[in-house]
């Protein structure tokens, strides 16, 4: 697997072995169509109507795109524009 080193513009290759645990933004990417999922099956397993399982779903997972791009952005704080 490679890797890119923010630091330089290189660009390091590791092991295939030498796993990280998946990161913040890794489980909110996952999560986001996982709950789109539930919302629908929600409606065809539970006692949900089908209008409120395209929209349970797709808003929490839409909440979650909200927190992941404005409460936990990612990368690092920006630098001010120079003048």
């Amino acid at each position: 697997m490679s890797v890119h080193d923010p630091r330089s513009d290189s660009v390091r290759v590791t092991a295939g072995s030498q796993s990280q645990p998946p990161s913040r933004h890794d489980l909110l990417l996952a999560a986001i169509p996982t709950l789109i999922l539930l919302g629908f099956l929600l409606d065809h397993v539970g006692a949900l109507p089908f209008a409120r399982g395209a929209v349970v779903g797709p808003g929490l997972a839409a909440m979650l795109v909200g927190y992941a791009l404005f409460v936990e952005a990612p990368g690092g704080p920006r630098a001010p524009p120079e003048n």
